[in-house]
């Protein structure tokens, strides 16, 4: 004897709580956003304390590292420098986000450092590691930033 299921009754070849494939279920997209968004956040906060480092520290022996960055400061400004350290890195964070969801746009991009092929999975998952540490990176660039603020309040 065979049971008929009716479409109302639940599906019993699922676990309880767990969406089917398309219902419900994240998509890379909304699996990606956290990344670029704590990451473009950590570049906005960056800029924000180099900012206040160099401007309000500056009498107190407050420099840039980065030689690239000091040449900036010279040229555009401490303001200047800083707001397009923000504009780059939101740009490179959303770049990366956007190569970790769907590859390069372009075909010929899908290369290694030897010029070879990649697949575009492979791709994808590289852009997607990449995101993660650079999200990493900057968290540990504003706390030393955010330590040098402090130590030169205190000190």
């Amino acid at each position: 004897m065979q049971t008929v299921l009716s479409p109302d009754d639940p599906d019993l070849s699922q676990p309880a709580g767990v969406p089917r494939a398309g219902e419900g279920a994240l998509t890379t997209r909304q699996m990606l956003r956290p990344f670029w968004l704590v990451g473009a956040l950590l570049m906005m906060l960056d800029g924000l304390t180099t900012y206040i480092a160099l401007t309000v520290h500056h009498d107190d022996g407050a420099r840039e590292g980065n030689p690239i960055a000091q040449w900036a400061i010279d040229h555009i400004g401490v303001g200047g420098m800083c707001a397009a350290k923000v504009l780059i890195g939101v740009v490179m964070m959303w770049r990366l986000a956007a190569t970790a969801e769907r590859g390069h746009r372009y075909e010929w991009m899908n290369r290694d450092l030897l010029l070879r092929r990649r697949p575009a999975w492979k791709v994808r998952r590289g852009a997607a590691w990449a995101l993660a540490f650079s999200v990493l990176l900057m968290g540990v660039v504003v706390g030393n930033n955010v330590r040098a603020i402090i130590g030169f309040a205190s000190g």
